[in-house]
């Protein structure tokens, strides 16, 4: 590597992918992969306190879209990164390009964590310190991490001091089906493939079908694998610690975001009350977010998004407070391309307080499709690519089939 490497370039580019998440075209209010109750308004429901109401529930899009971004060297060696973007990638890409990238041109590409601060400092007192903004200095972050690892010939998780492991503990995320019996015989297939452990999603019909959901699925694969159970905080004060209680006579392993995020009063209650772990945090960004969540005791498990969370430097730092509180944390990989699992495995693979790797369990446009080598669970275990940065590359004419408004 030249003594005097610098930042040439510094791209965005919005990635799409046909898959339409929820059986319709247009922004819909449901969560992938997620059954409707099959219950007309007002029928077969036990009573109004079992009613779920649609106020905290995500807008997805028809499409598989995300934002990547590129950043080029100036003896032109690339790294690549992803700022989570599900919705509004173009958003993303405008932080990237017209806030994050005149404040990395002609900076030392190996001077990470001292370019994190110069881009999160450059819009926090502002307020710029979530969403879109934190979303654009992940993509740039793990993009330095991609390059630096090509640059001095080693994988990421060399060069965050691992690795503790090179064997990732994967589950599925995901579990398809009209009904309770498809979605519990879908579960059993995931489990005959060699995963461990399974996740479902609750909380967008009444309690009572969710709860027979969950029953159905959890008698399928008892003694096999462990049941997570995703309720996209969906539930409210007066009903979430009656779903946590049953889940728990169930056997759930945990109950993820039963709550609205902001409720962290609420989850510590929860957290208390509940001998079942609940799990929390891919709407976190920052250590500090994470922080109080966790000196509340109001999280048993955090799940970061790396690719939302400021990106594997903020990642392990966040790691790392999690530590100070004996708290695990699991890879938050819902949807995104391959550069999100592939950041997400190595700071998972540097990490002492790792859990669990999360996996999409239905096929996505953006993942192995675009790679010249595949970047997936064998057997339920999730297997650290141990090339140079994050260890995958593209297949550029793949990869420009996906691009929207750009070209590479």
């Amino acid at each position: 590597m030249p003594a005097t490497a610098r930042i040439a370039a510094v791209e965005a580019f919005v990635l799409a992918g046909d898959k339409d998440y929820v059986g319709g075209a247009g922004l819909r209010a449901t969560a992938p992969g997620q059954a409707s109750s099959g219950s007309s308004p007002g029928a077969h429901r036990p009573r109004a306190l079992a009613e779920i109401g649609d106020l905290h529930i995500c807008a997805y899009p028809p499409q598989a879209q995300t934002c990547l971004v590129r950043i080029t060297a100036d003896d032109d060696t690339v790294g690549w990164g992803e700022g989570h973007a599900p919705l509004g990638p173009r958003a993303t890409r405008a932080v990237v390009e017209d806030v994050l990238a005149p404040l990395l041109l002609g900076a030392d590409p190996l001077a990470i964590e001292a370019l994190w601060e110069r881009m999160y400092g450059a819009m926090r007192l502002r307020g710029h310190v979530a969403g879109y903004q934190l979303e654009a200095i992940a993509g740039a972050d793990i993009a330095l991490w991609d390059l630096a690892g090509k640059l001095l010939g080693e994988p990421v998780y060399r060069l965050l001091g691992g690795p503790f492991r090179r064997e990732l503990p994967a589950y599925a995320s995901g579990v398809p089906g009209a009904t309770a019996e498809e979605r519990a015989a879908a579960a059993q297939g995931f489990v005959a493939e060699g995963y461990t452990a399974v996740k479902c999603s609750i909380g967008r019909g009444d309690i009572a079908s969710d709860l027979a959901t969950v029953a159905a699925i959890a008698e399928a694969i008892r003694g096999r694998a462990d049941l997570l159970v995703d309720a996209h905080g969906a539930y409210s004060a007066e009903n979430a610690l009656q779903v946590g209680r049953r889940l728990q006579e169930l056997g759930v392993y945990w109950l993820e975001d039963p709550l609205p995020p902001e409720d962290i009063a609420g989850y510590a209650h929860l957290t208390a009350a509940l001998d079942m772990a609940v799990a929390a945090g891919e709407t976190e960004c920052t250590r500090w977010q994470f922080a109080e969540r966790l000196a509340r005791r109001a999280v048993d498990v955090i799940l970061p998004d790396i690719c939302r969370a400021g990106g594997i430097t903020e990642g392990r730092r966040i790691a790392t407070v999690a530590s100070l509180h004996n708290t695990k944390w699991a890879a938050h990989v819902s949807m995104g391309s391959s550069v999100h699992v592939a950041a997400a495995a190595h700071l998972a693979a540097a990490s002492a307080n790792f859990l669990i790797f999360e996996f999409p369990s239905t096929p996505n446009p953006l993942g192995d499709d675009l790679l010249t080598a595949p970047l997936r669970p064998t057997d339920g275990v999730f297997r650290v690519p141990d090339g140079p940065g994050l260890g995958i590359a593209f297949d550029e004419d793949r990869l420009r089939a996906h691009l929207r408004d750009g070209a590479l």
